[in-house]
């Protein structure tokens, strides 16, 4: 039979003072009073352990073979080990689980930016050939200086000018829209 003298001790009725092979250790306040306990019984070596109450009365006793002192402190150590490895175990799961998620978070992003820059380069072309389908339209509207004005020449050149002057601003209506859907 294993037993774990740490766990026995601790049954209530606690006791406030305890025998070890008939040498009295006060259990007193202290954080790991119970722990130091079992550590000074394993110490001495104690094959009978006995639990006082305060006024002196007998609350309980054992008789230890070597064997169950020795698993005690095994058993001791062993769940404090095992604690250990649950909580690095625990942190390590914790950690390696948001990974994924933030590597999809940063190649979301990577892929906002390129569409951002595309996106800035296409209506950069589109100014430019606004502004040169406006210059054309300027040069084909201009009075004649030599005051030659063929009316029916400068209408239809105008109408030319005016028609892909429309289909710049359709394309760029386009692209505005394709913008919006994407984001």
């Amino acid at each position: 039979m294993s037993l774990n003298v740490g766990h026995w001790l601790r049954k209530t009725p606690r006791p406030h003072t305890v025998l070890a092979d008939e040498r009295r250790i006060e259990v007193g306040n202290t954080p790991g009073k119970w722990l130091n306990l079992v550590r000074t019984i394993d110490s001495l070596a104690a094959t009978k352990i006995t639990c006082l109450d305060a006024a002196g009365n007998v609350i309980r006793a054992i008789t230890l073979d070597d064997d169950d002192a020795e698993q005690s402190a095994k058993t001791e150590e062993s769940e404090l080990q095992t604690f250990a490895r649950l909580v690095a175990d625990a942190y390590e799961k914790g950690s390696k689980s948001y990974a994924p998620l933030l590597d999809n978070a940063m190649q979301f992003i990577e892929r906002q930016g390129q569409r951002l820059a595309a996106m800035e380069r296409e209506i950069e072309r589109l100014r430019m050939h606004a502004a040169k389908l406006q210059a054309e339209l300027l040069a084909a509207t201009a009075p004649d200086p030599s005051g030659n004005d063929d009316d029916l020449t400068g209408a239809l050149i105008a109408g030319i000018v005016q028609g892909r002057h429309d289909n710049a601003n359709a394309g760029a209506n386009l692209a505005k829209q394709q913008g919006a859907k994407k984001s």
